[in-house]
């Protein structure tokens, strides 16, 4: 198994490297054979809250597909040029389950040499464009993620601060960080709440087919919530009243829980609550994604503040029609 504290020196080693040809360029940026070309491309930044590796990745469909299994997407880490005479080299360590990227070819080899999988150009580094530094850190203790890279020099000084070391520089990129807006299920869903306290003749409309909930004064909606009932038709239908409610709950034999419930009678078997937690208590990242569409047991999830509302506003004894 390859072991990191070598795997340090040939990044050290390749970061010498890396540093001389990037004072080159900055001292000729007419000598490159092949100026920036073609446009920019977006680089999607991703964090794996399993293992604490960041990832980087051009490719919106593999920036999805890692979503769609947990991973938090984190929004855009910096631009790209299209086209380059720097290419920004992409591995993959399959025994530590981490990825590293290097414009230095030595590194990139020497790492293949020791196990690591070469997975091809990633991005490319910016040939002339210097306002837009990306800085690699390192981090001795790690298995996985290993190595963080940023354009935010505050973000360094934390991480130095907290035990990484600061490696320099790692490219350029042509463009700044765009932040991912939050996700639906950590958002109300439809702006400010209303208070209930003040709304006559309330009720709760549960739309199986529409995934909403809908809060309701007589025929009037005051509030749309968006929300995710039973895979396989499991929510049952007809009329209830909101009965007891909770901070929070775990089932060991589904692996999850959730925040905010609110139970309806007479069944009191299926509840209102947030998007799903795991043993930690963490939200997962894969279920809340699944808001607006069929994913639970039976029950009816809501977004996180949209559950915190719902489980402080609605009263017992609150009218449910679920159809």
């Amino acid at each position: 198994m390859f072991q990191m504290t070598k795997l340090h020196a040939i990044r050290v080693l390749g970061l010498m490297v890396v540093a001389a040809v990037s004072i080159l360029m900055l001292v000729m940026p007419g000598s490159d054979a092949m100026a920036d070309s073609g446009g920019v491309r977006d680089m999607y930044r991703l964090y794996n809250p399993n293992s604490g590796e960041h990832f980087y990745t051009a490719d919106g469909n593999e920036r999805n597909s890692l979503v769609n299994v947990g991973w938090t997407y984190e929004g855009i880490g910096w631009r790209a040029p299209m086209k380059s005479s720097v290419p920004v080299y992409r591995l993959y360590n399959p025994n530590a389950g981490d990825h590293h990227y290097t414009m230095n070819s030595y590194e990139r080899d020497s790492l293949v040499r020791s196990g690591w999988r070469y997975e091809g150009v990633g991005w490319y580094s910016s040939d002339t464009n210097r306002a837009y530094p990306l800085y690699r850190q390192y981090n001795p203790n790690a298995r996985s993620g290993a190595h963080n890279y940023t354009l935010n020099r505050n973000e360094v000084t934390m991480l130095v601060k907290a035990g990484w070391k600061d490696e320099g520089l790692a490219w350029y990129g042509v463009g700044g960080d765009v932040a991912a807006p939050q996700p639906q299920y950590r958002r109300p869903s439809g702006g400010t709440y209303p208070n209930l306290g003040t709304i006559a003749n309330l009720s709760i409309d549960v739309s199986i087919a529409d995934q909403r909930v809908y809060v309701k004064s007589g025929s009037t909606v005051v509030y749309t919530l968006i929300a995710s009932t039973g895979m396989n038709d499991a929510t049952p239908r007809g009329t209830f009243r909101i009965g007891d409610r909770g901070g929070s709950f775990y089932n060991p034999s589904e692996g999850m829980g959730a925040n905010y419930w609110v139970a309806f009678e007479p069944t009191n078997m299926y509840l209102f609550h947030s998007v799903p937690t795991d043993a930690a208590g963490r939200y997962i990242v894969s279920e809340g994604n699944k808001l607006g569409h069929p994913a639970s047991h039976g029950c009816v999830r809501l977004s996180i503040p949209d559950a915190q509302w719902f489980y402080g506003q609605v009263p017992r004894g609150t009218v449910v029609n679920i159809h």
